[in-house]
């Protein structure tokens, strides 16, 4: 009997930079969606020309946050982003941690860390010095006891700004990045879980669009439906919608 020839291993798929002509490209599309979507489009999208894979682009792509305390860079995570990531875990207070991660106020160890910086809906701010100060993300909803598995059009919201950091607009604007993301790629409603449905992130929702809050065992799930308009909060083609 003649033995069948082994399979070829699979390369390993490392992210890579974003060329930043098929970025232009992309966030062009996304531009003239943004604006057929509001009064100029006659209340009319237009459609939106950026696939699964170009809508990962545009996620991930570099953008400028202006602060009062100086402009940040938002950008695709990636796994090199590990140390400074758990430094900034290291630098935030028990009650942001908490709020983030329902877990006593107490950070996820390096591990998870490093699972969650390889997902392609992760974004970090860092500061002109290489710091990271902030980062938000995009999954599919955990699973619960007790509760219903989410739809698949339904997009999870995770985001942590650094105690020293907050009440800048830093997570307004890395929320609506992650909305017009999770939108882009299909998502219909963005949810979010907190402790207290009376904190800064529902308020942040609501800016989003219609937004409502249900009870679980561990606090609150907050859901915010998504339509095609919430593409302008994309963090790289805002600036532009904004000049």
């Amino acid at each position: 009997m003649t033995a069948l020839p082994a399979p070829a291993s699979r390369p390993h798929r490392a992210l890579r930079p974003i060329p930043a002509a098929e970025g232009a490209v992309a966030a062009e599309g996304a531009v003239q969606a943004a604006h057929g979507a509001g009064a100029g489009g006659c209340g009319v999208a237009r459609p939106l020309a950026v696939d699964r894979r170009g809508a990962v682009r545009l996620a991930r792509l570099s953008w400028g946050l202006p602060t009062g305390s100086g402009e940040l860079r938002v950008r695709g995570a990636v796994p090199a982003d590990l140390p400074a990531v758990a430094r900034m875990h290291g630098r935030c207070s028990a009650d942001t941690l908490l709020q983030r991660y329902l877990r006593g106020g107490r950070p996820p160890a390096l591990p998870a860390l490093d699972e969650l910086l390889r997902s392609p809906l992760v974004v970090v701010v860092q500061t002109p010095g290489g710091e990271v100060v902030a980062m938000a993300g995009g999954s599919r909803p955990a699973a619960a006891p007790g509760r219903a598995p989410e739809p698949t059009w339904v997009t999870q919201l995770g985001l942590v700004v650094e105690d020293g950091w907050q009440r800048l607009g830093i997570g307004r604007r890395l929320a609506g990045h992650l909305a017009a993301s999770a939108q882009l790629l299909g998502s219909k409603e963005l949810v979010a879980d907190v402790v207290s449905q009376g904190l800064p992130l529902r308020r942040v929702l609501d800016g989003i669009g219609p937004t409502r809050a249900t009870q679980h065992p561990s606090g609150w799930r907050i859901r915010t439906r998504l339509d095609v308009s919430v593409v302008g909060r994309l963090g790289s083609v805002d600036g532009v919608l904004a000049g």
